[in-house]
């Protein structure tokens, strides 16, 4: 063992105060970690309800030749699967039309659409808009039912409605002669209820079949939106490229673009937060540099007589700066432990709940990057050792005349 690490334990042996600049680096990257993984886990969660709920690219517009378009896509080296769509926004009422909420109403093929979404994993029984419950409700009412719908679990809840309820879509306006304008209103039937655990979704969509949902705009095989998933979900620029080269006068939107707003918001908040946490660990560094000094000073005849028997100032410098990078590595070594111990927690036997009407999710995520884990660890450790350079510098330009004067 060299002579400067043996010194260097025996001063860090020597000073109780040197738990304290360890504790400060360990507690600032364990914060680090901790927020940066929950800050991950979600953007993660987010990103992967949305995708789970819809496309990854959107092919918009009046599509009356949607089938020959979907066709084409899948040709497209990338895609997966495409599914036909028709989007409306309407006004759902129950059947006393005493509650009543926006909803953001979805025509599908289920066959077509569990093949682009998760949609099925989230509805508690068979994908399906046949319900022996269509039966039971029209033998109760005098209405005409035109079918069945699937309602999101937080506008079901708004509306007051369980499965086997009657609700009235209100879709659109018609102009009646002599009367004037007048909303078109149909009767549909829950059938089941659609829960994403994502507030944003569950709050507002609702699910009706493509087929219905044609007859009840007076379309003939026409669709607004294709839905297309693709294997690989950065990509979605090329593909999006590609598709709107091979279609003209449509509109192609991809995931990201959708929800550019959301995910920018999301960029800016961790690196906003990275930098306040990482001032933490900057603090705990000026730490170390004061605990070194009042060593510096506290072994300023000790430091003489190494130097009267003949060390040189490379050899003090080594000496300081050797206890400063290793009280460094035991900070990274327990701040990553403890960090990583809480992210685990998080996600095991401590879930700490949360409001989804603000974050979409019901409980703290954490998702650990271990690359950037790797980053935080090794920016730290270049700070602690920065942080020696002075009392390290002060500590070799002591002379031994003057450090053992008073001795």
């Amino acid at each position: 063992m060299r002579y400067e690490v043996f010194v260097g334990l025996r001063y860090l042996k020597a000073r109780t105060g040197l738990l304290f600049s360890v504790g400060g680096v360990a507690v600032g990257i364990a914060t680090v970690v901790v927020v940066l993984s929950v800050m991950n886990g979600w953007e993660s969660m987010i990103r992967d309800k949305m995708l789970s709920s819809e496309g990854h690219v959107f092919v918009s517009g009046n599509l009356n030749t949607y089938r020959t378009m979907m066709r084409e896509i899948e040709e497209i080296d990338g895609v997966d699967a495409v599914a036909p769509l028709l989007v409306k926004h309407v006004a759902i009422l129950d059947k006393n039309i005493d509650q009543q909420a926006g909803a953001y109403l979805k025509a599908i093929d289920p066959e077509q659409q569990t093949r682009v979404t998760d949609i099925a994993d989230y509805v508690p029984g068979k994908l399906s808009f046949e319900s022996p419950l269509i039966e039971l409700a029209a033998s109760k009412t005098e209405d005409t039912i035109f079918g069945g719908i699937i309602l999101g679990k937080n506008l079901a809840g708004n509306l007051m409605v369980s499965e086997g309820d009657i609700v009235r879509i209100m879709s659109k306006m018609v102009n009646v002669p002599g009367v004037g304008p007048q909303a078109v209103i149909r009767t549909f039937v829950v059938v089941d209820i659609y829960d994403s655990e994502m507030y944003s979704y569950d709050n507002v969509l609702a699910f009706i079949s493509l087929e219905t949902g044609q007859k009840m705009y007076g379309l003939t095989d026409t669709v607004n939106r294709i839905e297309v998933k693709i294997n690989d979900i950065y990509k979605a620029d090329s593909i999006r490229n590609e598709i709107q080269t091979k279609l003209d006068f449509v509109n192609v939107m991809t995931w990201m673009e959708a929800h550019e707003t959301l995910f920018d918001a999301i960029r800016v908040e961790k690196l906003v937060t990275f930098i306040i946490e990482a001032l933490i660990i900057f603090v705990a560094t000026f730490n170390i540099a004061s605990t070194l000094i009042m060593m510096v000073m506290a072994k300023t005849k000790e430091v003489g007589i190494l130097k009267s028997m003949g060390a040189t100032k490379r050899n003090i410098w080594l000496i300081f700066t050797f206890e400063g990078t290793l009280i460094g590595v035991a900070g990274a070594i327990l701040g990553t432990l403890l960090g990583v111990f809480l992210c685990w927690s998080l996600q095991t036997w401590l879930p700490i709940p949360i409001p989804s009407t603000v974050y979409q999710i019901d409980t703290l995520p954490a998702e650990i990057s271990w690359r950037f884990v790797a980053l935080v660890d090794a920016a730290s450790l270049v700070l602690c050792w920065l942080a020696t350079l002075y009392p390290a510098w002060r500590a070799s330009r002591l002379r031994p005349v003057e450090a053992l004067r008073y001795e």
